[in-house]
């Protein structure tokens, strides 16, 4: 990011159909024009940092060549490029966002467009502590790199690799995103914190996503912005009884590597049986694929089990289903019930967590015979604060926003990634720049995020007041939590809004 504001670059937004060819053929005619080889597949020809596995480049992206073939992530790239390419001599240092850059639709629990708001996020974050005192002083500036993991986080190890090799020369202080709580994703996190590099997890929620996943010791240089599972399972609880939820049924995932859909049903467990004082009436169980699939999608493979499910619904006609599972499966399971028959159960609410978010914007399937009211527990949404008496938050997120929109940056707030990749962005640097001559001393960073953002002196982040003590071992305390409803045709409404720990955020982390 340049220094100076005054240079903006064109606009990014998800291009539609007829565009995407445009860009794509000029591309092409430019390549041919130059005298180079026919690029109709970028992303086998990686870049600096990168290797191939199979139609993904994996590793460190020094030089914003394509991962893939999505134009959107790769306009993306070149906006960073470009931003970095601003930023001369040797006074500066990097931020890696990681994450799977690459994810395919039909096996993928992760959703592009969610790892694209993700970047952008990242991207605003790199304007504001570029050119604003959000975190103190303007130096060094920021630059920012790419680094992908592939499914699953099945190239971690390339990844992190590639990140600890070009370390010094980068001078990178940082690595945030991890976007899913994936066994994958926690051996990533301890390898670079075994090495000495600052971990902030934007959206990883799990509740053993900070330790380690052989020793189960905590990962020692490991943050993370959004709540974890206890607390959304917590705040779920509460809206059960508001509701007056009477009998429940748990529906939940127990693949053995999704530690994010594991942890979420186990807590929820636990968050019912101390609410209710017994357990939870009736719990369903499905499992996820753990490798990826041939020839059938994720979809299909969940259809049987879904199918089996959805008939015990109809027999025990619960009054409220939780879900503990991927947002991606939860439409699958939507799906089994529209595509159900007939059922005595007219309409049944369903409640969930943040990970429901990747099904926005699209219509969720018809379901003539069950009506099923889809709410969840999200990390952050857009004007979350909006209606509340929380004046500095309010202020905190109308700041990014503002930033957010200043680089053109024209899309969907509402799924809170851009909130709290900027928010993680933000503390990387804040921490950083406390560090005399940081970028020959990058390994003591994550010392000075525990050191400062504590209960009196929290960040201002996007998604609320972020602050940490010794023995919450990265997990931010008293994080607010939206509770949304998804509409059948993909938006959202804000319902209300909660908190881990049953009040609102104060200086003294009572």
């Amino acid at each position: 990011m340049p220094s100076s504001p005054q240079s903006t670059p064109a606009p990014v937004r998800p291009w539609p159909w007829w565009r995407r060819h445009k860009i794509i053929s000029a591309l092409l005619v430019v390549v041919v024009v130059a005298g180079g080889l026919a690029w109709w597949r970028p992303w086998e020809r990686c870049g600096a940092g990168m290797s191939s596995a199979e139609d993904q480049c994996v590793g460190l992206n020094l030089d914003m060549t394509p991962f893939s073939s999505d134009p959107t992530m790769n306009a993306l790239q070149q906006r960073i490029a470009q931003h970095n390419s601003e930023i001369t001599g040797e006074d500066f240092i990097t931020v890696v966002v990681l994450n799977n850059m690459t994810p395919d639709p039909g096996s993928d629990s992760a959703a592009l467009l969610n790892v694209q708001h993700g970047v952008m996020g990242a991207i605003a974050a790199q304007a504001r502590v570029n050119t604003t005192s959000v975190v103190g002083s303007q130096r060094p500036p920021v630059k920012l790199l790419l680094a992908n993991y592939g499914a699953n986080a099945r190239w971690q190890s390339e990844a992190v690799q590639a990140i600890l090799d070009h370390r010094d020369e980068q001078h990178i202080v940082a690595v945030v995103g991890l976007g899913q709580s994936l066994d994958g994703t926690r051996t990533a996190a301890s390898t670079l914190s075994a090495n000495k590099v600052a971990v902030i997890s934007a959206l990883a929620s799990a509740d053993n996503m900070n330790r380690d996943p052989v020793s189960n010791d905590f990962i020692e240089r490991f943050y993370r912005i959004a709540p974890t599972n206890v607390d959304a399972a917590n705040a779920a609880v509460s809206h059960l009884r508001e509701v007056n939820a009477q009998k429940v049924m748990l529906v939940r995932d127990n693949s053995s590597s999704d530690i994010y859909s594991r942890t979420l049903g186990d807590s929820f467990e636990q968050a019912y049986r101390a609410g209710y004082g017994h357990d939870v009436p009736s719990e369903q169980i499905f499992t996820s694929p753990s490798e990826p699939l041939e020839g059938v999608t994720r979809d299909t493979f969940l259809q049987p089990q879904f199918a089996n499910v959805y008939g015990r619904m109809c027999l025990e006609k619960p009054d409220l289903i939780y879900f503990a599972g991927r947002g991606s499966d939860l439409k699958a399971f939507l799906r089994a019930v529209g595509e159900g028959g007939a059922c005595s159960l007219p309409e049944v609410d369903l409640l969930t967590s943040d990970d429901a978010s990747s099904l926005l914007g699209g219509q969720l399937p018809d379901m003539p015979a069950t009506k099923v009211n889809v709410f969840y527990t999200s990390v952050a949404t857009a004007d979350m604060w909006k209606n509340t008496d929380q004046t500095d938050n309010r202020a905190n997120y109308q700041a990014f926003a503002n930033a957010f929109a200043s680089q053109d940056l024209d899309d969907d707030l509402r799924d809170g990634y851009a909130m709290a990749h900027h928010d993680a962005l933000l503390l990387a640097v804040g921490a950083a720049r406390l560090v005399s001559n940081v970028q020959k001393n990058n390994k003591v960073v994550a010392e000075l995020i525990n050191n400062t953002y504590a209960c009196g002196h929290p960040l201002p982040g996007a998604t609320g007041k972020i602050a940490f003590s010794p023995d919450s071992h990265g997990d931010p305390i008293d994080k607010a939590l939206p509770i949304m409803q998804l509409k059948p045709d993909g938006s959202i409404e804000q319902k209300g809004l909660t908190w881990t720990n049953g009040r609102p955020f104060d200086e003294f982390c009572r």
